[in-house]
């Protein structure tokens, strides 16, 4: 009789399943961090990140969830037998709770919660139940990169510190967009004259939007780089490092916190690369207080974050490589997205080249604002 174990067939079906979980598992959590929710379960994986007690308690889950998303059918306190049949159904909103924790290994619930529930492996079903930190804030970090075949070389991130704020900013700027028309993504060489003003109005919306969202940026002379993608990878390290410091020496967004961090799409492989990369250093760094989330490379068209992170680098960019450029399209955006973060170019050194000796700039958009360096 043939063994079904050792049958190679059965471990190619095993290998896509596990294939199409992992892209499953990672396209929920690029939804979940741009609070750019389209289904049932973007929205379940939201409450179970944002909402501790969630991940414990289904009761607690499908009451956040109705009072969330659906608080014009439910109040929080009373409700009619007519608009219970017209909220999301309580076992469809458990079904995906259980797909997120169970296959996708997300926001998972205390151990003697998953014992509870049948969840935990045989093995340490009788372990001692560990002491994990609870409701705990995150960074969502945006990371995009420019000038690899220009002289100076840019890492730039949009720093969220606010997921339900996120959620709400997202729902605004998207009913803006479906109430202008607009069918195209937001990417500085995407830009045309036509299309200045509405750039203009994206880029400001967003940050009346999320008031608490920062931006850093470092930026070095490519002068003297024998690998511009070794280069890349040092300065976001770089970045987030010094990011993470400043974070919570300020107290703008003190630790604990987890740290989730989205780069922008490119090559599969160099992707991979660079997030096996950065997950290592920053664990190395042994940071107190500071518990690392998923690293992933995003698709813009599913993140405004990225598309706005890309128009906050590519602007640099712009004014560095073309200093006495005036009366463009572009010079106008470029000097409006500075103004609004009131960055000041000549505060940066053109001449280094040195990763280690680069400054990481942090900006905010707000009416007291000074410019905070970071040297390292």
């Amino acid at each position: 009789m043939e063994n079904n174990d050792n049958n190679p067939k059965n471990d190619e079906v095993v290998d896509k399943k596990a294939v199409k979980i992992e892209k499953e598992k990672q396209y929920l959590i690029s939804k979940v961090l741009s609070g750019n929710l389209e289904n049932s379960r973007d929205k379940v994986g939201f409450i179970l990140n944002n909402f501790y007690a969630t991940r414990n308690s289904d009761i607690e889950l499908v009451w956040k969830y109705w009072c969330t998303f659906e608080s014009g059918l439910f109040n929080g306190r009373s409700i009619t037998k007519n608009d219970l049949t017209k909220l999301t159904n309580f076992c469809s909103i458990i079904r995906s709770r259980a797909r997120i924790q169970n296959e996708y290994k997300l926001f998972q619930a205390e151990d003697i919660i998953k014992k509870y529930r049948g969840a935990l492996a045989e093995e340490k079903m009788n372990e001692a139940i560990e002491e994990k930190p609870t409701g705990m804030p995150m960074y969502s970090v945006y990371i995009d990169e420019t000038g690899k075949t220009q002289k100076y070389l840019y890492v730039g991130s949009l720093w969220v510190v606010d997921g339900y704020q996120t959620f709400e900013s997202t729902n605004r700027l998207n009913k803006w967009i479906e109430k202008r028309k607009i069918t195209h993504e937001f990417h500085f060489n995407g830009l045309t004259k036509n299309k200045l003003d509405i750039y203009k109005e994206f880029f400001l919306k967003f940050l009346e939007f999320n008031p608490t969202i920062g931006f850093k940026i470092i930026i070095i002379d490519n002068k003297g780089l024998s690998n511009i993608n070794n280069a890349i990878t040092d300065l976001t390290f770089h970045l987030l490092y010094e990011g993470i410091k400043h974070e919570n020496t300020t107290k703008r967004a003190p630790l604990p916190r987890q740290l989730y961090v989205s780069l922008d799409e490119d090559e599969k492989g160099s992707d991979s690369l660079k997030i096996a990369n950065l997950r290592e250093r920053i664990t190395g760094q042994k940071i107190k207080d500071l518990f690392l989330g998923e690293f992933l490379a995003v698709n813009s068209k599913y993140s405004i974050q990225i598309q706005v992170v890309d128009l906050f680098t590519a602007a640099i960019n712009r004014k560095l490589h073309n200093p006495d450029s005036e009366g463009n399209f572009k010079d106008e955006l470029a000097d409006y997205i500075l103004g609004l973060l009131n960055f000041d170019l000549k505060k940066i050194d053109l001449n280094n080249s040195e990763i280690d000796k680069s400054t990481v700039f942090n900006l905010s958009y707000n009416n007291n604002y000074e410019s905070a360096l970071i040297s390292s």
